[in-house]
């Protein structure tokens, strides 16, 4: 027998030894890469909503800038948001007022009561107003509180509307404020030409 087989094994012993290190080495590598598929994952997962907030928030931001800007057309809904006017209040005082000498204390005290007594007789009357059914009453309410529901739900919608509608018109008041501000200057300066000759 030679030595030769007899150093085969322990060539093998070595080998084994060396290889059971690198199989450790490959399954702490795996371990590790399994680690970080894991935390990939979960990454992945919350980046979903991350770029989903991301997209709203820079849509909103999107919009606002576009409704700014001198195509903010596109975006109207409605044409020029319509105005509501309001009456003033019209109220008699009772206080003593300042009348002039030539009218008279008399005649103007005497045309301030005949004028309290008729606004006062109008709002009595008014406020009496005609009977109504209680029917009516019901149906009226009724459409009130639904109009209310209605306005409620359409108020962000308008304000969105509103905000790009009064860019335009910001725009819109600028640029006329130009033409006026340069037009002025021009009849400035011919006036000015014009007296000089």
């Amino acid at each position: 027998m030679k030595y030769t087989m007899v150093k085969q094994f322990s060539n093998g012993v070595i080998d084994n030894i060396f290889s059971f290190l690198f199989k450790w080495a490959d399954c702490g590598k795996m371990f590790l890469e399994f680690l970080w598929s894991f935390i990939e994952i979960w990454i992945a997962f919350f980046m979903i909503f991350y770029n989903a907030f991301m997209y709203v928030y820079y849509l909103f931001l999107f919009f606002i800038d576009r409704g700014t800007e001198t195509s903010a057309g596109m975006f109207r809904i409605r044409g020029m948001p319509g105005r509501t006017s309001s009456m003033p209040k019209f109220e008699v005082s009772r206080g003593p007022t300042s009348v002039p000498p030539q009218y008279g204390r008399q005649a103007a005290a005497g045309a301030a009561g005949a004028a309290a007594q008729t606004f006062t007789s109008l709002r009595a009357s008014a406020s009496a107003g005609i009977k109504k059914s209680p029917l009516r009453v019901f149906f009226t309410s009724l459409v009130d509180f639904f109009r209310f529901l209605a306005r409620i739900a359409a108020a962000p919608f308008k304000k969105l509307v509103l905000l790009f509608d009064r860019g335009a018109d910001l725009r819109r008041q600028r640029e006329a404020e130009k033409d006026k501000s340069k037009s002025l200057i021009d009849e400035y300066i011919k006036e000015y030409e014009h007296k000089r000759r």
